[in-house]
């Protein structure tokens, strides 16, 4: 007698298609499913996805759902390394034969002692293991594949997982990979739009700002850096040395723009193009914010050369900060666009940061904004608790019609208010020009 497999209920069917149509958290949806098949009778403690992510910073991602702790998600690191849990897990003993379906009874099957997770899982009174890797698209089934994820299916259920629990997730795994392929794609999108455009510009395009001539018009403070001597550093030292060295700094600076709420709008070569749109804080907390970035920037250079890190030796870079009007939007041809700033302000705090190496000073401001800040804006969060202005007097800056009056920022000065009233060139400002 032929015994009769149960399709998965279609309350669960549509449960996972509503949570992947709804734009749920991958989280979300995982739990859905898991919770969801427990209840139609399917005895799991411990269920897994994992999947290749594109993310400068992870490989691979990792969902895990169990009967006590719900769902918990981890990244992970160096995959390809020997003796990584990748690499001794059974989706890497699949994927390098090409399988799609692995089963082991961990209490007493061989094969476990194979693997350290069967081990763990075996210890922890786990008696059946299942797992399955859905490809996407058709691709091969190979160990570096971004195409598809492995899921594993696990129950402490003395007897193991009958046929019918077997039958059942087989059954399931269709929709929830098709589910989870759109979660997970609409992620690595929002990944690798953050970041090589920053969370602002991403956010956008994926809104929609995506027509050539599409944009607005923002209030912001801008910030812009320049390494000192990249070009000889660049012909001095190998690739890779260079190349870290770059990291270093941009870690410096880009990371202190990010941590002061900032967007790194565009990297070329060693400078840096950041800003912070005068919204909800407006101007003054914009333009405190972009000094304190600046502070910020060159403290953690300081720190790491006290540290004794040998590419932080040979930087020293200028910082320029600015308050200005711009084009916030999209330009370029019909096929290649830029999603950028555009416009004076730009120009102009670019000729400023030029004027932080003209005057040897490691932070230039216009009075634009040396006037839009108080002393407990700027002061909040310095490196020493305060921060000072010094007025350095009016200068004529590289292709701008207008002199601009510029500030140098004390970055690691006494505890001192923002002076805003001293003549357009004080003795304190004349020693600063030597």
């Amino acid at each position: 007698m032929t015994q009769a497999f149960p399709a998965p209920h279609p309350d669960l069917v549509t449960a996972i298609i509503a949570s992947g149509i709804g734009d749920q958290p991958v989280t979300h949806l995982v739990e859905t499913a898991m919770q969801r098949l427990v209840e139609a009778g399917v005895p799991l403690h411990r269920v897994h996805v994992g999947f290749r992510i594109l993310h400068p910073l992870f490989d691979g991602m990792a969902i895990t759902w169990t009967e006590e702790a719900g769902v918990e998600v981890e990244y992970f690191e160096h995959l390809d390394e020997d003796n990584s849990v990748f690499r001794l897990s059974p989706f890497y003993y699949m994927l390098s034969r090409g399988e799609a379906e692995f089963r082991a009874r961990l209490d007493h099957d061989p094969c476990v002692a194979d693997f350290p997770l069967l081990t763990e899982l075996k210890d922890k009174g786990h008696t059946d293991y299942l797992a399955l890797i859905v490809a996407f698209g058709g691709a091969p089934l190979e160990p570096e594949t971004h195409d598809g994820l492995g899921t594993s299916w696990t129950t402490r259920c003395p007897g193991g997982f009958t046929e019918a629990h077997v039958a059942s997730m087989r059954l399931v795994l269709a929709p929830l990979a098709l589910a989870l392929r759109v979660v997970i794609k609409d992620e690595i999108t929002k990944n690798a739009l953050n970041t090589f455009h920053g969370p602002l510009v991403g956010g956008r395009i994926l809104a929609g700002t995506i027509k050539r001539g599409a944009g607005e018009r923002l209030a912001a403070a801008l910030w812009y850096s320049d390494l000192r001597n990249s070009t000889g550093l660049a012909d001095q030292l190998p690739v890779d040395a260079f190349l870290d060295l770059l990291n270093v700094y941009f870690d410096c600076a880009a990371g202190a723009v990010m941590e002061e709420g900032g967007e790194v709008l565009d990297i070329v070569g060693d400078a840096i193009l950041a800003f912070f749109p005068a919204d909800d804080d407006g101007e003054e907390e914009a333009c405190a914010a972009a000094l304190r970035a600046a502070a910020k920037a060159q403290s953690h250079l300081a720190a790491m050369k006290a540290e004794g890190c040998p590419r932080a030796r040979e930087i020293a870079f200028g910082v320029g900060v600015h308050f200005g009007d711009v084009v916030f939007g999209n330009a370029g041809t019909a096929a290649r666009l830029k999603f950028g700033v555009i416009g004076r302000a730009v120009n102009e705090v670019a000729r400023t940061q030029d004027m932080s190496k003209l005057l040897k000073q490691p932070v230039v401001a216009t009075d634009a904004v040396a006037s839009r800040v108080n002393f407990s804006a700027a002061s909040s969060g310095g490196p020493n608790g305060a921060m000072k202005l010094t007025d350095l007097g009016s200068h004529e800056l590289r292709g701008i019609p207008t002199p601009h009056r510029l500030w140098a920022l004390d970055v690691g000065g006494p505890s001192v208010a923002v002076s805003r009233d001293r003549p357009a060139m004080t003795t304190e400002g004349e020693d600063a020009l030597k």
